[in-house]
């Protein structure tokens, strides 16, 4: 598969995803979790793939229809450490049809972790890094935080999700 055909089919699958889900949630008042979003999409093929930010951004907002989280957590390692983790996880959830991106050399992985970075220095109050070495125990303890603290700004500011 090309990088722009996989690009493609990520947009064209979040654009069906945000039509048929994620909007008529949010119009329901709903909170939607998301396991990867558009940031994934600028870090796996803009920075991985190496293709263009401005098409990228360009198509994020189209399929996006212009919705952007209010938080996103960027669970963080190096690399090589985060590759093995999900070769791991692959193995033991026997996913082993989902290796396309880990069959990748760890220079992609790194351009991908660099690009992930990127957005969030870009976008330090939106984009929450979490380093996952710390341990499971407190990473869900310093996302919990983070949404506690997010619901009761909310509830300060009489908006919801």
């Amino acid at each position: 598969m090309t990088p722009a055909t996989e690009l493609l089919l990520y947009e064209a699958a979040r654009a069906q995803h945000v039509i048929e889900v994620i909007k008529p949630f949010i119009e329901k008042e709903g909170v939607v979790l998301c396991d990867r979003f558009m940031d994934a999409t600028l870090a796996y093929q803009g920075y991985g793939r190496r293709l263009d930010f401005k098409w990228i951004q360009r198509l994020n907002r189209l399929s996006s229809q212009g919705i952007r989280p209010d938080v996103t957590f960027l669970l963080d390692c190096p690399s090589d450490v985060g590759l093995k983790r999900a070769i791991q996880r692959n193995r033991t959830l026997k996913q082993e049809k989902e290796e396309r991106f880990e069959r990748e050399e760890i220079q992609f992985h790194r351009r991908v972790r660099k690009g992930y970075l990127a957005i969030a220095r870009k976008e330090p109050r939106r984009v929450k890094v979490i380093d996952t070495r710390e341990g499971e125990e407190k990473v869900f303890e310093k996302i919990k935080k983070i949404v506690d603290n997010l619901i009761k700004e909310k509830k300060v500011r009489g908006s919801e999700f």
